[in-house]
């Protein structure tokens, strides 16, 4: 159960990530899920590393409010299939499509992870969690998170994170496309080395959202179903 839980918080990582940094204007993103490997993959340092650190926090700070669709591809290759919405600073609710039954609610303080196959309920406050990187006021991924590598194969540009705290383990890789540098594919590793491959598409930015779609006591209340 405890290797369950630690999963679920990475994938809920990278999804968050993932939606931060997809571009404003787009009504449909249509993901490239693995990195060009015509070019050599190259580590950026010096100037380089600055320059692409920088505009991925201008990509991710770009985002106030969204809403889209998503598909998840889990380790052995299932997919599972929801929509996601997002209002910085702080909150976020991940829906995932019948047979699963996730549901991952942040209402600016506390993150909840609802299982409703299970009955079961896991909170956690945000400030304590990775989310609080990405769903911040300001994020700054050099100054809030422990970067560990930053690289560029040809157009892509691709930025591994691990928590600075030190309090999950696992890893996110962001892989970045362009020179506005649009979050086209992610990777969330965890502790065993699982890889979870994320998707969007449909990106919207609403002008505005249902608070309710962020209240932890409509989601106790109605589990995975959409609050009315």
């Amino acid at each position: 159960m405890t290797h369950r839980l630690l999963s679920k918080r990475l994938v809920l990582v990278g999804i968050v990530s993932a939606a931060l940094a997809a571009p404003l204007s787009a009504q449909e993103l249509r993901p490239r899920t693995n990195v060009q490997s015509s070019a050599a993959i190259v580590a950026l340092e010096g100037e380089e590393r600055t320059a692409a650190l920088a505009a991925a926090n201008r990509s991710l700070n770009g985002v106030a409010q969204l809403q889209g669709r998503f598909v998840q591809t889990a380790p052995g290759g299932a997919r599972s299939t929801g929509t996601i919405y997002m209002q910085r600073p702080g909150k976020l609710r991940f829906e995932y499509d019948p047979p699963a039954s996730l549901l991952i609610v942040s209402d600016g303080r506390v993150v909840a992870m609802r299982d409703t196959a299970l009955r079961t309920t896991e909170r956690t406050t945000l400030n304590s969690t990775p989310l609080n990187l990405i769903l911040g006021a300001n994020i700054n991924l050099e100054r809030d998170a422990r970067i560990t590598r930053v690289s560029r194969s040809g157009p892509w540009t691709m930025i591994t994170a691990r928590d600075r705290r030190g309090q999950v383990d696992g890893y996110i890789t962001l892989n970045f496309h362009g020179p506005n540098a649009e979050l086209r594919s992610w990777d969330v590793t965890d502790v065993t080395g699982s890889r979870t491959r994320i998707s969007l598409s449909n990106v919207t930015q609403p002008a505005s959202l249902d608070r309710a779609l962020f209240r932890l006591e409509d989601m106790l209340e109605s589990g995975s179903r959409r609050p009315r």
